[in-house]
């Protein structure tokens, strides 16, 4: 082995073993501050890429997580509300009711019955939580858009009318009656030909018979001028019973507003929403076999669909918050699988780190002490100048 003052492969071994292992213990070090093994693309770069995906992933889930919280809370604004319209409706059943007893001033329990009205209407504007009022479908928010994935799938509640139009309140008079007719056996209805009319609320409606089994069609006409509207009553003439025209005309009478109810007895009860003006036209009827009466209970029928209807609202809302909530439980097992998944793939291991830690530190002290010794070596070569 030649000796040399200019190279000392011993020193330079020593140095590169020193080198390595004060790279490993920064390595350590930088886990035990981050608690990371894999914190940058140095360490491990396709680890570190899947790990960033899987981090924006757990961030848009967060952020359907809060989005889930908001339609929640939006939905629950909106059940609030119905639930107090539906105790608004328990509290006016009693004032219809008294309007049909003899002797009472109908005249003060109207105003009553007034002032309940107008508190629906206000609980209806007061629905609202952060912009958005799910109990008035004339809002510019006529809608909730509640996002439940990454991929931008969506669920949608639309919004209704818990008002007292949409409950069929609006012009409610205690003093209303129901328009009765009664069908004997003979009463038919002749497409083409019969029709009924009903006018309420400064509107008359026009119910015309059409026969489908014969090909005849009618385009629903609009007189806005004069407030006269045309309906189409679809029937089979040749196949149809009479129930069954009934049926339907009473089908179409519903979607216009109006309150159908039919008897067994074949009787036919129309009240439009406690409408004292209602009134209903025969005279389009050339067949005969059908009696016109009016009825008491024109306000108790608006009531009963009235609190159909709002018990309607009310089971939808709470469908959706149901379904918000499940679906805000499934988001939340999502992203702690992903966190978990996340952990198993970059955090550190620092019981382990811990071992390595000691381990280093030993190494490097053996390191110094392998470097001196060879730095000493070429110190005995002046021995040989003695």
């Amino acid at each position: 082995m030649a000796f040399s003052v200019n190279t000392n492969a011993n020193a330079m071994a020593a140095l590169r073993s020193l080198s390595s292992t004060q790279s490993n213990l920064s390595t350590i070090q930088s886990q035990i501050q981050s608690g990371l093994k894999v914190g940058s693309a140095t360490d491990d770069p396709s680890t570190f890429v899947i790990s960033q995906g899987m981090r924006g992933d757990i961030g848009g889930l967060k952020a359907v997580q809060e989005g889930l919280n908001f339609g929640s809370a939006s939905i629950s604004m909106a059940m609030s509300g119905a639930t107090a319209i539906s105790d608004q409706l328990t509290d006016l059943q009693t004032k219809v009711t008294q309007s049909l007893n003899e002797g009472l001033d109908t005249t003060i329990l109207q105003s009553e019955a007034d002032e309940m009205l107008a508190q629906i209407q206000t609980i209806v504007a007061s629905s609202e939580f952060n912009g958005t009022n799910l109990l008035d479908n004339g809002t510019t928010t006529a809608s909730l858009n509640v996002v439940t994935g990454l991929s931008g799938a969506a669920i949608t509640f639309t919004a209704v009318d818990a008002g007292t139009t949409g409950l069929g309140l609006a012009a409610l008079d205690l003093a209303s009656f129901a328009v009765e007719l009664t069908l004997d056996n003979t009463a038919a209805f002749a497409a083409t030909s019969d029709h009924i009319s009903v006018t309420f609320s400064g509107e008359t409606h026009i119910f015309e018979f059409v026969d489908n089994a014969g090909g005849q069609t009618l385009t629903e006409a609009v007189d806005e001028a004069n407030n006269i509207f045309v309906h189409a009553v679809t029937i089979d003439q040749g196949g149809a019973s009479t129930s069954a025209q009934v049926g339907t005309l009473a089908t179409v009478m519903r979607e216009q507003g109006l309150t159908v109810n039919l008897g067994d007895d074949g009787t036919i009860s129309i009240s439009a929403g406690g409408d004292a003006s209602l009134t209903v036209d025969l005279t389009g009827i050339a067949s005969g076999g059908i009696t016109q009466a009016n009825a008491g209970g024109g306000a108790t029928a608006a009531l009963t669909a009235a609190k159909t209807a709002i018990g309607g609202i009310l089971t939808t809302l709470g469908t959706f918050s149901n379904r918000l909530e499940s679906q805000a439980e499934f988001t939340q097992t999502l992203t702690d699988t992903l966190e978990e998944g996340l952990g198993i793939l970059v955090d550190a291991n620092l019981a382990e780190v811990s071992a390595k830690l000691q381990s280093e530190q030993t190494k490097e002290q053996l390191g110094i002490q392998s470097l001196s010794i060879a730095n000493a070596a070429s110190q005995s070569i002046l021995g040989l100048f003695r």
